[in-house]
């Protein structure tokens, strides 16, 4: 499946006449990991997959599977789907996801929950962090500069264009704790700040 998820984007993305501008790419060989980006576009979904080594599980909100093709798509390549509107469902959905991680893969999520309505990094929600807690992997932070430009999401047909993507070094989280929550996820904040701006 990682085959066909690569291939797949690295379709979409050509046809679409985007290139990627990649910098820091050999950081995507520290795994098992946990990548986390910001979530600028639909076009995002290709990138990654385009992008991520095999054995890396995409974790999405659930409405996403309901879209056509793409729905079908993250369901094939084995996408974690999180119910951000039951509380229940979605602590299952992290469990799920916990337990990709324990078994020696790697997950990719997008801390802010949702597409940015205004291309403006929005604030990021805990449950990533909580897992690196939980599970000691190191965070790869991915920054993604210039996908909402090409594809807002008020729209569905995207322009050509070039599209930055920083790949961050590891980052180590076996010293982290729950009490030092806020302070890391701020600190994975200021990284894409600095690359956005």
């Amino acid at each position: 499946m990682a085959w066909v998820a690569h291939h797949w984007g690295k379709f979409n993305l050509k046809n679409a006449r985007i290139t990627l501008d990649i910098q820091g790419q050999e950081n995507l060989a520290h795994t098992p990991a946990i990548f986390v980006i910001n979530h600028q576009s639909m076009l995002d979904v290709f990138i990654m997959s385009s992008l991520l080594p095999p054995k890396t599980f995409p974790i999405a909100k659930k409405s996403f599977g309901y879209i056509p093709i793409l729905g079908w798509f993250l369901k094939i390549i084995g996408t974690v789907l999180i119910d951000r509107h039951n509380p229940t469902k979605a602590l299952e959905g992290m469990k799920q996801a916990q337990k990709i991680i324990e078994s020696g893969l790697s997950i990719v999520i997008a801390p802010e929950g949702t597409r940015t309505p205004t291309g403006e990094l929005q604030s990021l929600k805990k449950g990533a962090f909580y897992l690196a807690i939980q599970t000691r992997l190191p965070l790869i932070p991915i920054t993604i500069v210039g996908a909402y430009a090409l594809l807002p999401k008020s729209s569905w047909i995207p322009k050509r264009g070039t599209v930055k993507v920083y790949i961050d070094p590891p980052i180590s989280t076996k010293s982290w704790a729950i009490e030092t929550i806020s302070s890391h996820s701020e600190a994975i904040r200021t990284i894409f700040l600095n690359h956005l701006r």
